[in-house]
């Protein structure tokens, strides 16, 4: 069964750098999101294209999808005291997982050990919510090894356990050696819960120790995405999304040249097909415009696993599982060229501060001030623009302000607006070719702009209302890259 680990051994490790590069040599890295192991069939569809690889496989892979959610839930109902409710979902949730097992092995197999392991992991999570439970009601404490908040990051943690159990019975039921492999002992990250930090040098270390044996012999490893653990075995989740990183860390620990994420879409595309109908799956990408797009609204790629992979110079390539033989979008790190404008991103539910220092105040040091407050409150900005005595900055609308905000009003003139939208060109030579700014601008139209930001050569950002930025998006790409408007 899944969970805490034991207390890694205390010998030194070897230095390592990561131009050391593993003996194992076509290393391939497949990694499935939660959409493309959603039932039986795409489970076995999953385990088919590792079976085709040509090299050495090592597959990541994510909960089914939807599991993560109904996982998050559970420790609320918990705390609450709805004894019956959280019970009830994970009937469901085991349930659905026998199902989902029942479809991939043959009929008189219930008693194999992935039932057990399925079994085990489910009721698991059963005792800990009932901790949870007993702890809120004041009829027990939990010990220091139960603190909440961590016991809430195993809960989560179980979709991926549940997820590697099938894919690995899948690829056994094709003759494929597929071995679950706990990304606990491979993973090691700093304490930190929710979006978890690796520890570069020793993760790779427990990687290339743990998995080139295991390649060596033939066998294929099966690894959860998305967590790790701490120094002392807590379980550790990466964020939403952290399969891609996870796969992107193992695939530069053992040298692959190319990390696949297998996906429900062809690729990276130069907008939201949902908002614009016109909209095509980029062939190629450069690192700085992947990173930039995904952090903006294209949500196909991880931005951290974008960063990885571009910092250790392996190549990530994003594919269909529903459409295999298409060829998908390929992110490198030594693309130099591309169209002036590629791709048009939008992300909603943006919100504005604008941070004003009063006259008593001297200008001198006030931005420093703003960004130290907001350091301290662990706030993530995205787009920033300042003036000698003000600065507005954009954030996450589901941030809870209210202390940062008291905080700046000691000093300083605070305004909000919400319902905003972020809306980012990405290309090359932004910076250098002359009129791009002015052409993107004019299709805009009278359309008003509340923030213009541009630290790179490769995006440009700007701040609109929320419910028109979808006409901004279209108009964009109607003149910009449909039009070529910029060549």
């Amino acid at each position: 069964m899944y969970g805490r680990i034991p207390r890694p051994s205390q010998r030194k490790a070897a230095t390592l750098t990561h131009t050391d590069r593993p003996h194992t040599a076509n290393v391939e890295i497949h990694k499935f999101g939660g959409t493309s192991v959603g039932d039986a069939a795409r489970i076995r569809h999953a385990a088919e294209l590792v079976a085709r690889s040509p090299g050495r496989p090592v597959v990541v892979v994510s909960a089914v999808a939807g599991v993560t959610d109904r996982l998050e839930r559970l420790p609320d109902l918990a705390r609450q005291g709805e004894t019956g409710a959280w019970r009830e979902e994970v009937r469901k949730l085991a349930a659905f997982h026998r199902e989902l097992l029942g479809g991939l092995l043959p009929a008189d197999a219930s008693g194999r050990p992935e039932a057990r392991r399925v079994a085990g992991i489910l009721s698991g999570i059963r005792d800990r919510l009932a901790l949870l439970e007993e702890a809120d009601e004041g009829s027990r404490s939990l010990a220091p090894d139960d603190d909440p908040a961590w016991v809430d990051q195993e809960i989560q943690a179980a979709g991926e356990d549940l997820s590697v159990i099938l894919l690995a019975a899948a690829l056994r039921a094709q003759g494929v050696p597929g071995r679950e492999t706990d990304a606990r002992t491979l993973i090691r990250t700093e304490a930190r819960r929710g979006t978890a930090v690796p520890r570069d040098e020793e993760t790779v270390r427990l990687v290339r120790d743990r998995l080139l044996p295991m390649l060596e012999r033939g066998e294929v490893p099966v690894i959860q995405g998305f967590i790790g653990a701490t120094q002392d075995g807590r379980t550790t989740t990466l964020g939403r999304g952290g399969s891609d990183f996870t796969a992107a860390i193992v695939g530069a620990a053992l040298g692959a040249k190319e990390v696949t994420i297998w996906t429900d879409v062809a690729g990276i595309h130069s907008a939201d097909p949902r908002v614009v109908p016109a909209a095509r799956v980029l062939p190629e990408l450069g690192f700085e415009e992947a990173v930039e797009l995904a952090w903006f609204g294209a949500r196909v790629i991880h931005p951290a696993a974008a960063k990885h992979a571009a910092a250790r110079e392996v190549a990530l390539r994003i594919r269909s599982s529903l459409d295999p033989e298409a060829e998908g979008t390929l992110i490198r790190s030594d693309r130099r060229e591309g169209p002036a404008v590629a791709a048009v991103a939008h992300r909603a539910g943006v919100t504005l501060i604008t941070v004003r220092s009063r006259p008593l105040f001297m200008a001198h040091g006030f931005l420093a001030r703003v960004f130290h407050i907001l350091a301290r409150h662990a706030v993530p900005v995205d787009l920033v623009a300042t003036s000698h005595t003000s600065t507005a900055f954009t954030l996450d609308r589901r941030e809870e302000l209210t202390a940062v905000r008291e905080e700046l009003e000691q000093f300083a003139e605070v305004t909000v607006r919400e319902r905003l939208a972020t809306v980012t060109v990405v290309g090359r030579g932004l910076l250098g070719r002359p009129g791009i700014t002015g052409a993107i601008f004019r299709t805009l139209g009278d359309r008003p702009v509340n923030l213009i930001s541009q630290a790179s050569d490769v995006s440009l950002s700007f701040l609109v209302d929320e419910e028109g930025a979808a006409k901004v998006v279209e108009g964009v790409h109607r003149e910009l890259i449909e039009g070529g408007g910029t060549e």
